[in-house]
């Protein structure tokens, strides 16, 4: 669902009051927050317009053909507020929001109160004029783009009740003044962003509980690895050993990839060896099942120097690299890695002999782009993506018959 709200401040008197006037009115509240104001609030300005202005602001609206054009264009809600926050016009999919109510019956409500917002209804003068209502982004970012004139952006949730059932929403609103037919608007645009937070949450609960259930599993293969005497034993020990160690390198993998999707994944910059690095992907990868029949190598003209990085996600980038290097090579193929240093950057390089097509080479970056099948194009977008936004460097490639294909991954000395 997303929302498109027009907020009008069609009159001198109604900007200084959201200005001026509820500065006041949060200056009283912090030094009482128990004490509600003059104006019947705790938070934003309780004044409404009457119902002859407000059916005025509707008709002058609903006589533009544009208005209504574009709005009823809209997949979802549409509606139009007046300086104080009062709906003065809407599309039709507000009319299914409200149960195919009338229009007229839902001018001079206010956001929070078509939605049935709980907080509105405890509210002393309605929507924005509670205790929570200071906390609530919807509410926040029209007073926001009020004061400074300038776009502003907030999540809001809301916990609404109604007769057929309670709902909580999580939504992403952006206040944008906008002026028309000499008055001052805000477009005010939400968002439904529920799935998106439920998915996030449960990626979450599922990266901590598997990974938490596979680190168990590889502790207590340890422990029986010590206590066995037997050779046989051991040995199948280390196989399963092994493969957990896999399970869990793919579990961080995966989860680093969607903290790095939704924005939320913190960097960790140490000092560290490019060489090293290198290496370390080398060794594991080479006893990889992937690998059968395949060598990779380390140029040994490769370059050392420490660098300043987050080694966690480099690491992660070049296991990228090196792992599609070699899906995409044949058994008796040689993949070389290596490194160059430049005056304020260092190159990371994977080699395989192999070329890609043009139609490969167009889309190789792209998330839902594979070689290998559906779902498995997230090998080259992730190495784009954690480079050029985490790591802050760059990532090309070229791809010919006579060289084979290179992937390089150029990162500054620090970060």
């Amino acid at each position: 669902m997303v929302t498109f709200i027009l907020v009008s401040r069609d009159c001198h008197n109604a900007t200084t009051y959201a200005s001026s006037g509820n500065r006041g009115i949060i200056q009283k509240n912090m030094e009482d927050p128990d004490g509600k104001s003059d104006f019947g609030t705790y938070h934003a300005p309780a004044g409404r317009a009457d119902h002859e202005e407000i059916l005025k602001s509707y008709d002058q609206l609903a006589a533009n053909e544009m208005i209504a054009l574009i709005t009823d264009a809209m997949p979802d809600v549409a509606v139009i507020l007046n300086g104080q926050r009062q709906v003065v016009y809407s599309n039709k999919m507000l009319m299914n929001l409200i149960g195919d109510a009338p229009l007229k019956a839902a001018l001079g409500s206010r956001p929070g109160e078509f939605l049935n917002c709980l907080n509105a209804g405890n509210a002393p003068s309605g929507c924005g004029t509670g205790i929570s209502c200071r906390y609530c982004g919807a509410v926040n970012a029209i007073l926001e783009c009020q004061r400074t004139g300038q776009q502003s952006q907030s999540e809001c949730r809301i916990s609404s009740h109604s007769k057929q059932a309670d709902l909580a929403y999580d939504l992403l609103v952006t206040a944008k003044p906008f002026r028309y037919a000499e008055s001052d608007y805000i477009i005010l645009t939400i968002k439904d962003i529920s799935d998106q937070k439920r998915r996030r949450m449960l990626e979450r609960m599922f990266f901590h509980d598997v990974l938490n259930t596979a680190s168990g599993l590889n502790g207590m293969l340890l422990a029986l690895k010590e206590a066995s005497g037997n050779e046989e034993l051991s040995e199948y020990i280390d196989i399963a050993g092994k493969a957990s160690n896999d399970l869990i390198e793919e579990l961080l993998a995966q989860r680093a990839l969607a903290a790095a999707e939704n924005g939320d994944l913190q960097i960790n910059v140490t000092r560290c060896s490019n060489l090293q690095l290198i290496h370390d992907v080398a060794a594991y990868l080479s006893h990889h099942e992937i690998a059968e029949g395949k060598r990779i190598l380390v140029d040994p003209f490769s370059h050392a120097v420490q660098i300043e990085t987050d080694p966690q996600l480099l690491k992660r980038v070049l296991l990228n690299l090196v792992k599609n290097a070699l899906e995409a090579s044949q058994p008796g193929d040689n993949i070389t890695m290596g490194s160059k240093i430049g005056d304020t950057s260092v190159r990371f390089w994977v080699n395989n002999p192999g070329r890609m097509s043009e139609e490969v080479q167009s889309q190789i970056f792209q998330r839902s782009f594979s070689t290998k099948g559906a779902e498995r194009g997230i090998g080259s977008y992730s190495v784009k993506l954690l480079t050029t936004k985490y790591l802050k460097g760059s990532v090309e490639f070229t791809s010919d018959e006579r060289y084979g294909t290179t992937f390089q991954v150029e990162l500054p000395l620090g970060i």
